[in-house]
């Protein structure tokens, strides 16, 4: 008996319980419902397709026809498989830093804006706490050989001396000392730097009612917020920049405002314009993030 599927056509082979209906017979063909179509089959003739198209489907074959465990059709040393075994999750680039969106949304969604909302919600502490936990996995990036993460751009090391010269001044406990600030002054790693701020520790304590946030940390955290942020609603929420016919286009535009403040030195850096631009598109596209 020619049975087929009436969509593609492709022959089948039925299984013991399976029947069909004569109200499917035409021309002495017979023509399965979807119902009828067994999940064997449709695999079977998908496998044809994959090879009809120059494909080696052999490992996919044998995997289909046992009980063998997936990792079977993989290499030993696959990439993918390794991340899975290691961390129980694969890294998606495309993510961008989800929670620094959510919170710089948070932020710029303040009646007196970003700058505004950023100082009336952390203090001192926190901008110390922030600093030292974005100099620590800097390190920790090092170590693994990794040198072109955006991090490095955001928060440079002149970047972290002068945040802590900063911190430094607002202390309620002790101040480093003229021999200490000219070592932090001369530091030229960032695993020195951290090195130094482990063994001063003591020295950064603040009052709970200390308020100052330093000029180059508010920079720095600007840059970063705005620009992941940018990111994510461009690459995960596909926002068209005005302007722009694309996400890859919108996507250019960022990149090349970014490189073009990353040329300056780190003193010069002015991270509110990659601000400026991310609130304006906000206000022009009326864009909300679902959090």
């Amino acid at each position: 008996m020619d049975v087929r599927c009436p969509n593609c056509q492709t022959s089948f082979i039925l299984g013991n319980g399976d029947s069909v209906s004569t109200a499917n017979i035409k021309d002495g063909i017979v023509y399965l419902t979807p119902k009828t179509i067994r999940n064997e089959n449709k695999g079977s003739a998908r496998l044809n397709a994959l090879k009809e198209a120059g494909i080696d489907v052999e490992k996919l074959q044998a995997l289909m026809q046992s009980n063998s465990d997936i990792s079977t059709i993989f290499a030993d040393d696959d990439p993918i498989l390794k991340q899975i075994g290691k961390g129980g999750f694969i890294k998606n680039n495309e993510l961008f830093r989800r929670w620094i969106t959510a919170q710089t949304f948070r932020l710029i969604r303040g009646k007196d804006g970003w700058t505004a909302a950023v100082r009336k919600r952390y203090k001192t502490d926190y901008v110390f706490k922030q600093t030292v936990q974005e100099l620590e996995l800097q390190v920790k990036l090092q170590r693994r050989g990794i040198k072109k993460d955006r991090r490095f751009l955001f928060f440079t090391l002149d970047d972290f001396i002068s945040i802590l010269k900063d911190l430094d001044r607002v202390s309620c406990c002790r101040h480093l000392d003229e021999y200490e600030l000219n070592c932090l002054r001369g530091i030229t790693s960032l695993k020195d730097l951290l090195d130094f701020v482990n063994k001063h520790r003591r020295t950064f304590i603040f009052s709970y009612r200390t308020t100052f946030l330093p000029p180059r940390w508010l920079n720095c955290f600007k840059g970063a917020g705005a620009y992941y942020t940018l990111q994510n609603i461009i690459r995960t929420h596909g926002l068209i920049l005005p302007g722009c016919n694309s996400m890859q286009e919108s996507l250019n535009t960022v990149e090349s405002l970014y490189n073009e403040i990353v040329s300056y030195c780190p003193s010069q850096r002015r991270w509110d314009i990659m601000m400026s631009m991310l609130t304006t598109v906000i206000q022009k596209t009326g864009f909300e993030l679902k959090f």
